[in-house]
């Protein structure tokens, strides 16, 4: 019977989901910062499969998911032709796994948007539109052809303004 188990790894999280990890070994040498750095790694990537599955097995949050895909695909009323699901353009940790964001083709070309934390960005193809500098004169975040709306309201006026120029 092995004796010599260290913990090389644990971690404990508390909050909307409770998760814990916790990697032990047997060896009869201390682990080399290698091999501590490895196992960072390792619990990063159990964790990130382990959460995203659960919040894709949540029905509370595929329920949001859909929620959020309607009311986001609804801002273009009857102006899309083509939606494609993308992943969040903002991170691509277990986090952002439940909140896609969204290619919007329309006649006008490819707009692009989905919930960046407390904002909805709206980003669009030149040929859509003009700079959103020219476009608003809104004080939110704006670069280029990219607009930040603050709730859905704001995000239906700007695409509106947006498809329409």
């Amino acid at each position: 019977m092995i004796d010599n188990w260290k913990t090389a790894y644990k971690q404990e999280s508390y909050g909307s989901t409770n998760f814990g990890i916790e990697i032990r070994v047997a060896l009869d040498r201390p682990l080399t910062e290698k091999e501590n750095m490895a196992m960072y790694r390792i619990a990063d990537q159990i964790e990130d499969i382990i959460m995203r599955e659960t919040m894709r097995l949540d029905p509370e949050i595929t329920k949001r998911r859909e929620e959020e895909k309607k009311e986001l695909l609804s801002l273009f009323g009857d102006r899309v032709i083509f939606a494609e699901e993308i992943p969040n353009g903002y991170g691509n940790s277990w986090h952002y796994s439940q909140s896609p964001w969204y290619k919007v083709t329309t006649s006008k070309g490819v707009v692009t948007l989905g919930w960046r934390k407390r904002v909805i960005q709206i980003s669009w193809e030149p040929r859509v539109s003009m700079k959103a500098e020219e476009l608003f004169s809104d004080d939110v975040t704006k670069d280029d052809h990219m607009i930040h709306a603050w709730g859905y309201d704001k995000a239906k006026q700007y695409i509106d303004v947006i498809l329409s120029s």
